[in-house]
């Protein structure tokens, strides 16, 4: 039996996918493994990550085109049309959609390849902040439509799988938490080292991307009221207010950015800090249900944590005794957190972090 992946993405640093397309292999579940996911121009068309995992990144006619909703609906098709092709003669018996708008596709593909669907919500995607209210009732129809065809769902939170066999009244979809491969815990001093922090300075980590509703605006205004370096930030990730942290960390010296890394190598940067946070604006439901892997990797590396008041995130922090929960999201309430997790016994949270990572890891 081979085995199809449909991504939206460009497999950048799509890990998720990676770990879940090898443990697969690892299992003997499928012979072969491929994934199809969307091209750039600095991309490869074809990565082969071994003789039995095969990515394909598939080029659009209709790319450069303009973004109105007309041309989106055409890239989609011709996206559609191009991976039945390519994959119609690959004896795929099983298919993992990793997208809600995969999820029509899905099932015409489960028809026509006589295949299982396995359906991977990374996230509570119906109940994000990205759709308006017509559009959110449509995605939510379209869902429910389809979802009862799948044979298999995966969440990322044991909220989320709740909210979904309460929602669509079907069988409780299984865990997959966004947790990261177990490895042992080494400390290295990369930040250090390549942003010249000094040695006695405690450096918090904020990893992940720089966008809006993760709280990146807030941590930063956060530190920029902090007088001196004892405590640092360094912002790991790329996006839209990356520019922002970079202007910050020429005017501050507590202020602190680096480039993304890849995935493989990430967990060597996350042990060069002494404290992680992961701090979630509570916008939406999915949100408020999120269990953000970074927070697992941050675990992994034995970091305690700072996390906001977020359902999932505070119950598995609570549950660890292994960081502090900020009550709400103003600035005064994160530096509080800030000088109360320095005030606590560090030493025993990063035990319990490595064990909630030891008692979660992806195996």
């Amino acid at each position: 039996m081979n085995n199809l992946h449909i991504s939206l993405t460009e497999m950048r640093n799509e890990s998720r996918v990676l770990k879940e397309t090898n443990s697969i292999l690892n299992y003997n579940i499928a012979s072969e493994v491929y994934i199809a996911s969307l091209h750039a121009d600095d991309l490869e068309e074809e990565k082969i990550y071994n003789d039995n995992l095969i990515l394909n990144r598939f080029k659009l006619s209709s790319r450069k085109l303009s973004k109105n909703l007309f041309v989106q609906v055409l890239k989609y098709f011709e996206f559609i049309y191009r991976v039945t092709l390519f994959y119609r003669k690959k004896d795929i018996k099983m298919i993992n959609i990793h997208a809600i708008s995969l999820l029509p596709f899905g099932v015409l593909l489960k028809y026509l390849y006589k295949a299982t669907l396995v359906y991977d919500t990374h996230e509570l995607e119906t109940e994000t902040g990205d759709y308006r209210k017509k559009k959110k009732k449509l995605v939510k129809f379209m869902e429910k439509t389809f979802i009862k065809r799948c044979d298999l769902i995966f969440v990322v939170s044991e909220n989320i799988a709740d909210w979904y066999e309460k929602e669509y009244d079907i069988i409780r979809p299984v865990v997959v938490k966004n947790a990261p491969r177990l490895i042992g815990s080494k400390k290295t001093n990369h930040f250090r080292e390549n942003l010249d922090i000094k040695d006695n300075s405690i450096i918090v980590l904020y990893q992940g991307g720089l966008s809006k509703g993760r709280g990146v605006d807030l941590l930063l205004e956060c530190f920029k009221q902090r007088d001196d370096d004892k405590v640092v930030i360094v912002f790991m990730g790329y996006g839209e207010i990356e520019e922002d942290i970079k202007i910050a960390s020429k005017e501050r010296n507590n202020i602190f950015f680096h480039p993304a890394v890849a995935p493989e190598i990430v967990l060597e940067y996350t042990s060069s800090a002494d404290i992680g946070i992961s701090f979630i604006e509570n916008t939406c439901l999915s949100y408020y249900y999120c269990l953000p892997n970074k927070l697992f990797e941050y675990a992994m590396a034995g970091l305690p944590v700072i996390v906001s008041n977020m359902k999932e995130m505070r119950e598995l922090v609570e549950k660890y005794n292994m960081g502090i929960v900020v009550i709400d999201d103003k600035i005064e309430s994160m530096n509080n957190a800030i000088n109360k997790i320095l005030q606590s016994d560090i030493k025993q949270m990063k035990q319990n972090a490595r064990r909630c990572a030891e008692e979660n890891s992806w195996e």
